[in-house]
Parts: C-alpha cells; structure tokens; sequence
C-alpha cells in the first residue's frame, strides 16, 4: 500500500479486480490502491450480482467502510463507470477525484456493437465462456490476436452466469444523464478512438456535461486501452490525479 490517499479502482462487465495489475502496481508509490471485485465477477464470482447499479454502488462502499476508507480518488471503467458514477450520487463528499474510463452515463449505450437485448439472446444461447470470449474481442484493436486478449478473457469467464445476465439487465435499466452536472469533482474522461463500445456521443456528453471535465481521447487503442496503450494510460492518470492535490484536500 502506498504511503498517499485512497485510489478506487472499478472494473466493468465481465471484469475483475486483476485487470488493474499493472495499474496497482504503478499507482501503489503514491496512493493507497483498492481494486475491488464487484458480486458475481472476478475473486467474488460465488455473489450474486444485483440487477441495480446503485446497489453495486453501496457495496463498494459498504467495503470501503469496513477497510476505514472515508475520502478516495475513483476510477471507474465501463460498466465500472456507471457503478462510479452512482457512488457520486450516493456519497458525493467522499470522492475527491473521478476518472470515467471508456464509460458513458446512459447504460443502453447507443451505438453499442450490438444492443443489450441481443447480448442477453445469445448469452442465453451460447453461455458464459462463449460469450465472455467474444465480447472480449471486442474491447482490444487486434481482437483475439491482441497480446492482452487471453489473460482478458479468462479473467471475463470467471463471471458466473447470473452475473452475465444481472449485468446486462442492470446496464439497459440505468441512466445518469440527469445527474452529470451535479457531478462537482474534478474529472477525467478517457477513450480509445476505436472504441467499439462506447462511441462518441456517449463520451462527449460526459466531458460537456460535467463541470470540471477534461477529455483524454488516446489514439490506436480500444475500449480496453488500459491493456493497450498502458504507459500513456498511467501518465495521464498520474498528471491528472497528483496535480493541485492540495486544493482536492478538505
């Protein structure tokens, strides 16, 4: 554990907490870094995962009160990022900084590379492994020949599968459009270009939405750009969450 203050890490759909190896690893010199597992997904696959963002929310920070967490930096990826920005809304004087990672605030997600409804059919269809594997291909530029894709997608099968199907529900039920400009942390907004997840217009309206958003668009990379373009990935953090510490401080 790092010697500064408290840094959240939230993975999304089909994520898991060793995702952010190579992130706790560099973060860990200056905060104190907690890469949780949300229920249903990663370490934590024996929970069953809530049909309700918010109640993903209040489980992250149900943990963060058991570890004597009060006041953290939070970076939330994808689905990730709506559990994120729940916990804002929940406990807005708790987070000093945010980081939306390849993330949106209307969980539909328009312009997806396939809607959720057609996820849950083939889901049901082709079952976890499948359809972890595939989606998985999905987040990296090169697919199923990128380096990252295998650790990726065995990281993605350990979801159960009521926790692919409560995701997916959970995500198509969620909006958060009406609550972005009540967001007052200082924030960053990261995407890969060729993100096929999250386009543009998601990304957009979280950056003008929100009143203290800066945008970082990182070229050649994809919804899984922390595995991709991973040394710019962490200067940008590090730039973003160590500059004007003090007036982030109560």
């Amino acid at each position: 554990m790092g010697a500064g203050p408290a840094m959240v890490l939230v993975h999304g759909y089909l994520g898991g907490s060793s995702q952010w190896d190579a992130q706790v690893q560099f973060l860990s010199p200056h905060f104190d870094v907690i890469a949780v597992d949300l229920a249903g997904y990663g370490n934590a696959h024996h929970l069953t995962a809530p049909t309700e963002m918010a109640d993903h929310a209040q489980a992250v920070l149900s943990t963060l009160d058991q570890l004597g967490v009060e006041r953290f930096h939070l970076l939330g990826h994808s689905m990730g990022g709506m559990v994120a920005q729940e916990i804002v809304n929940l406990a807005p004087a708790r987070v000093r900084k945010l980081v939306l990672y390849a993330t949106g605030p209307q969980g539909s997600i328009p312009g997806r590379f396939e809607t959720m409804a057609r996820s849950r059919e083939r889901l049901a269809q082709d079952g976890v492994e499948s359809t972890a594997r595939r989606i998985c291909a999905t987040w990296l530029l090169d697919n199923e020949a990128s380096p990252a894709f295998e650790s990726l997608a065995a990281l993605a099968t350990r979801a159960s599968e009521q926790a692919a199907h409560a995701g997916l529900i959970a995500m198509e039920g969620w909006d958060g459009r009406d609550r972005l400009n009540a967001i007052q942390q200082p924030t960053l907004v990261v995407w890969g270009e060729r993100d096929r997840s999250y386009g543009w217009s998601q990304i957009e309206q979280l950056w003008r939405t929100i009143p203290h958003a800066s945008l970082a668009v990182l070229p050649a990379c994809s919804h899984a750009l922390h595995l991709e373009r991973t040394a710019l990935f962490h200067t940008l953090l590090l730039e973003f969450l160590v500059s004007d510490e003090a007036a982030a401080r109560p």
